[in-house]
């Protein structure tokens, strides 16, 4: 597939193909600022999601625009519009697909990074971008940090054949999709502790809601209290998706990249 551009909510997008280390094609889109980027905002998408974030992707790009700052917005293997098969999505083919893209948009540009996970993709941000050196900071939206505890939780019966081996079919508000058992093992062979060592030297912004429902606000307390560098954000009356306080959330991670993108 080749390169296009198309303009959506007032943004000049240039959707793209980024190569995996599986031999799969990522779908992505490229937003670029009207001058010379600064700094580079990588977005990875939840458990379940894809690029767009239900259309709101557009207007925080351009709000990360004007702060001189390109986005590139990605759909990992088997999720969105990219190649793959999504039942065999792991925390370590996802952290690879990360690492993939820096790749590409190092290869492009020489310019500090700034890794944003949103719910399993601020997961992916943490154990694909831990001590990566082109990394410059972190952001985390409603990320879950206890792993086997969360998915236990959200798929009970599920996980439960998950760790007998079987191939589970789940249906959520999305549709209908499968997980094969190697989800749940791959979820051991990550030390989240050491990660956030790693991560610990550098700048990071956590955003949670205290009411999230999917991944109790604990998980960003612990996240917190290992992170010399960290931020932290509880928001009341937003739950897991922050559907009535997106806006908030926009506010708060866009005063957070121009301080710290400032300071760079």
């Amino acid at each position: 597939p080749r390169p296009s551009l198309f303009i959506i909510g007032g943004c000049i997008v240039q959707s793209i193909w980024i190569n995996n280390k599986y031999g799969e094609k990522l779908a992505a889109y490229l937003f670029l600022p009207e001058h010379e980027p600064r700094f580079f905002l990588i977005v990875c998408h939840g458990f379940r999601g894809a690029k767009e974030n239900g259309g709101r992707i557009y207007q925080f790009a351009s709000r990360v625009n004007d702060l001189d700052g390109g986005v590139l917005a990605f759909d990992f293997s088997g999720s969105g519009a990219s190649e793959g098969n999504y039942a065999r999505m792991t925390l370590t083919r996802q952290a690879d697909d990360l690492r993939s893209v820096i790749d590409y948009i190092s290869s492009l540009y020489d310019l500090p990074l700034v890794l944003l996970g949103r719910s399993f993709g601020g997961s992916t941000v943490i154990a694909g971008g831990a001590g990566e050196s082109r990394a410059a900071a972190y952001i985390l939206w409603s990320t879950p940090i206890f792993l086997t505890r969360t998915f236990a939780a959200m798929i009970p019966e599920q996980y439960k054949d998950l760790q007998a081996g079987q191939i589970v079919h789940i249906h959520d508000e999305a549709g209908d999709y499968e997980l094969e058992s190697g989800f749940i093992r791959d979820l051991a062979q990550h030390d989240m502790d050491q990660y956030l060592l790693a991560m610990s030297v550098k700048p990071v912004l956590i955003i949670h809601a205290r009411d999230d429902e999917i991944v109790p606000a604990e998980n960003a307390g612990y996240v917190n209290s290992k992170l010399a560098r960290a931020s932290l954000h509880l928001i009341d009356k937003a739950g897991h998706r922050f559907l009535e306080k997106t806006e908030q959330r926009e506010i708060i991670t866009l005063k957070w990249l121009k301080k710290i993108i400032e300071e760079l």
